[in-house]
């Protein structure tokens, strides 16, 4: 992180670097996508806007503190982005799981949520271990959510009869590819504008999506969903 903050190069907004603000605000519009689909994951209840709800959350949290820790230079705030992540695919992880049984399901997320933090706290043992524990969190963030998760999103969606609900799957599959891998490998090669640019378009493309199939299933209750 430290060499991606040697690279970037832009203007200073409200006493921060450019890139460093785009990400903290990036996290705030994150957090406010998340409030947007919160009634719907309830009236809806099901797998896949939990899963979008869990990375809009995970992801706000995550870019925030991020941002904070390039500005800040405190390690406290680059654990809390590393261990949202982490917590994060624990329930991301649940939506390539819908097909188990309830209780399958529920052992399994356990498991996974065990390892994980088993694994944050290896990497908090050691100021060196710490250290990595950043860049180690954007390659499993781009793996696991972006490659397993997102793209497991997507490759359900092209089986989904339902125009509309294949719709949401899609715009929702892109948007966390679009922030995962996308703006995760931006982010590591130490292309921070880009990453930002990449962060944003996320949530666009996935609340956009849900707007649009929402507003087409209104208009045609009778639809099969």
């Amino acid at each position: 992180m430290e060499h991606m903050m040697m690279e970037s190069s832009g203007p200073m907004v409200f006493g921060m670097m450019f890139e460093i603000f785009l990400m903290m605000a990036a996290g705030v519009f994150y957090l406010l996508c998340a409030a947007y689909v919160w009634k719907p994951m309830r009236q809806e209840k099901n797998e896949l806007i939990g899963a979008l709800f869990a990375f809009l959350i995970y992801q706000a949290i995550s870019m925030f503190f991020m941002g904070l820790e390039m500005h800040t230079m405190n390690m406290v705030y680059s654990n809390i982005a590393g261990l949202a992540v982490f917590i994060g695919s624990a329930y991301m992880l649940k939506f390539p799981l819908s097909s188990l049984s309830e209780r399958t399901r529920k052992t399994v997320f356990r498991v996974v949520l065990m390892m994980v933090l088993a694994l944050f706290i290896w990497f908090i043992q050691t100021k060196e271990r710490e250290m990595q524990l950043m860049h180690f969190t954007l390659w499993y963030d781009l793996v696991v959510n972006g490659l397993i998760v997102g793209g497991f999103i997507i490759f359900k969606a092209i089986g989904i009869a339902n125009r509309w609900q294949k719709i949401k799957a899609l715009g929702g599959g892109s948007g966390v590819v679009t922030c995962c891998v996308i703006a995760n490998g931006a982010m590591i090669t130490g292309a921070m504008i880009t990453s930002s640019i990449f962060g944003f378009l996320a949530p666009v493309i996935i609340i956009s999506t849900l707007m649009y199939a929402r507003k087409k299933q209104r208009e045609a209750p009778s639809a099969t969903i």
